[in-house]
């Protein structure tokens, strides 16, 4: 018994480490003190083999561990989790979260851990934290207040598209267009571009009255010098919105102003395939979608996200049957309904648009995505629409799958394939690594035409693609191969953390409203150093002191643009060099990519999750030739 001392409790000595087999044990039975302790491995066996003893205590357990000495100066770099708790942060990357407690006595819960034994961050209090000795990155500053409607009248009804919602309108053209509240009653709301919104805003309701055209002046009488004859007057314009035979106005109003001049010719109709996983929350497309792939069942209207309990802990048996959920989520009870399809199938994401209509499509398809490898999710509570923004999909580590992504009517049951007319980009994003160079990702695409990324591509960067920096070079962040002929294979090269991951396409591309210019990726902060220690004990360190060094690559993203808050004041280089998009042909009804993750630093090995959507402006595309009529 005297040699139980020391060792490490194992199910059983078979599943212990054979290249220290003497350091495990077992219980046989704990109440009676019989144990079986571990050794070898023996001349011709390949695991450890066990001898009984007797008559054993249970060695004492080890005092816990006390958390590390965290000062306010270890507040520096953290993201806020608003509204959350340290159990909530991301358990790979603790120490990169913090909550505050009561910011005004300057009492802070640091996130460490997670600690021996368990799967969750853990928090500890430090006090006397001023805002001083928070550093500009953490918490991100408040946006500044949305910016009010602009002084809006009827006047400014002329010239305007009818359209159905404001908020469908062309965002770089809202004052081209006006809603109508009730024709009947003549009411309006003309639409405007709100100050940090990606869509159109309307102004409130308006009653614009119909108007009787203006009398001519008289025309002067000609000189007796001879003269070309007067010109006859315009007849004025009668504005879009007046309806035929409407009531003319009452005496007692004002005469109308006269016509403003017409509104620029707005933008050509779009033509191509819009790939997009957002959704307005006021709309319930993504109820239709089924989370089940490879039989993993994910997030639904009925099961979300928080029915996950946490990772399996390292030397614990899986469930009988294996993970149901991954072994990175305890989610026993998760079942999804007999018959439902092995399938993760994204309802109306696919827009085909002809150029026939500013902005509505003239179809809009399903995706359906299919493993056509095995598949082993590390959490599938991961799959699905990542913030209703971009899609998803866990992988563990050390495994490889082929997923076929198809695209298909949203009546159809079966999910026929159907191909679309336009050639279209497909863009998969923060293609990193773990801590240490473990979890290293990469995704394979074969049969597309073409790829790209900032700073070039294939063929440089194509046509069309204005929100790509020529300066921004993925050179240390991707490694693009081409293992065989029309496949090209992306590698991670560069660590990641959770809190550099974007959740839009905004947050690796510039604004083409100018918020954010390519020349501020290499913009020199004013405190003259870029980046911070991060990561799990901040063993992932990319710092620049940039006041001494030069500038390339050490601009930040702004605290005032519409980017994810979690990215405000954090390095640009830490997300925005980390994607690529494929362009796939026209005539395209399916595509595949291969996902690969490495294996992990320790057991249990924990896994990655792909990040992917559509580009957020459509391809030109030949197909599309000039604009109809």
């Amino acid at each position: 018994c005297a040699d139980l001392a020391g060792r490490t409790e194992v199910s059983k000595c078979k599943k212990a480490d054979t290249d220290d087999c003497a350091a495990s044990f077992a219980w046989k039975d704990e109440s009676s003190g019989l144990a079986r302790l571990c050794f070898g491995p023996e001349d011709g066996e390949t695991k450890c083999s066990d001898t009984e003893v007797e008559g054993c205590l249970p060695p004492p357990s080890p005092p816990p561990s006390s958390p590390p000495p965290l000062t306010c100066n270890d507040l520096a770099g953290r993201t806020e989790i608003p509204d959350k708790s340290c159990r909530k942060a991301d358990s790979g990357d603790c120490s990169s979260f913090f909550k505050w407690k009561d910011a005004a006595s300057g009492v802070a819960r640091l996130c460490h851990g997670p600690e021996p034994g368990s799967s969750k961050c853990s928090g500890q209090l430090v006090s006397g934290c001023t805002p001083p000795s928070v550093p500009p990155f953490a918490p991100p500053p408040t946006p500044p207040p949305p910016s009010a409607p602009p002084p809006l009248t009827c006047s400014d009804l002329a010239g305007r598209i009818e359209i159905k919602k404001c908020k469908k309108a062309d965002s770089e053209a809202c004052h081209d267009y006006y809603e109508v509240k009730d024709a009947a009653k003549h009411k309006y709301k003309l639409c405007y571009a709100k100050g940090g919104k990606s869509k159109c805003a309307r102004r409130r309701s308006m009653i614009c009255l119909p108007t009787s055209a203006p009398t001519a002046a008289p025309t002067a009488a000609p000189t007796s010098a001879p003269t070309s004859a007067p010109a006859s007057p315009s007849p004025p314009r009668t504005p879009p919105f007046s309806p035929e035979g409407a009531p003319k106005l009452p005496p007692s109003v004002p005469p109308p102003q006269p016509p403003l001049p017409p509104s620029p010719p707005p933008s050509p109709p779009p033509c191509g395939v819009r790939i997009e996983f957002d959704r307005d929350e006021s709309e319930a497309d993504h109820v239709s979608d089924i989370n089940n792939l490879g039989g993993f069942p994910g997030p639904s209207p009925t099961a979300t996200a928080a029915a996950c309990d946490g990772a399996f802990g390292t030397g614990v048996e899986p469930p009988p049957g294996g993970c149901p959920c991954g072994c990175g989520c305890v989610c026993s009870g998760l079942a999804p309904a007999p018959g439902t399809p092995q399938q993760l199938r994204f309802s109306k994401v696919a827009s085909l648009y002809d150029g026939s209509h500013q902005t509505e499509p003239v179809r809009v398809l399903d995706l359906i995505l299919t493993n056509e490898t095995e598949y082993t999710p590390w959490s599938s509570m991961r799959n699905g629409r990542e913030g209703k923004r971009l899609g998803e999909v866990s992988v563990a580590a050390n495994t490889d799958t082929r997923f076929k992504f198809r695209f298909a009517d949203s009546n159809d049951t079966d999910g026929t394939p159907v191909a679309v007319a336009y050639g279209f980009d497909f863009c998969l994003f923060d293609i990193d690594t773990g801590v240490g160079g473990s979890l290293v990702e990469s995704v394979e695409a074969c049969g597309s035409l073409n790829y790209f990324h900032h700073g070039g591509g294939k063929n440089g960067i194509p046509e069309g693609r204005g929100y790509l920096c020529d300066n921004i070079k993925v050179d240390g962040y991707l490694e693009i191969t081409t293992p065989s002929a029309g496949c090209t294979l992306v590698t991670g090269l560069r660590e990641g953390t959770g809190a550099d991951n974007p959740a839009t396409w905004d947050d690796v591309v510039v604004d083409p409203d100018g918020d954010l210019t390519c020349e501020a990726y290499d913009m020199c902060p004013s405190s003259g150093v870029s980046g911070f220690a991060r990561g799990p004990g901040d063993r992932v360190v990319d710092i620049q002191t940039c006041a001494t060094d030069g500038s390339e690559e050490a601009g930040l993203f702004p605290s005032s643009i519409d980017v994810s808050p979690w990215l405000r004041g954090k390095p640009m280089r830490y997300t925005m060099p980390k994607f690529v998009c494929f362009t796939f042909p026209a005539g395209t009804s399916s595509f595949e990519l291969t996902y690969r993750v490495g294996l992990g630093a320790s057991a249990p090995y924990y896994g990655r999750n792909f990040f992917f959507s559509g580009a957020s402006v459509i391809a030109p595309d030949d197909a599309c030739g000039s604009s109809p009529a």
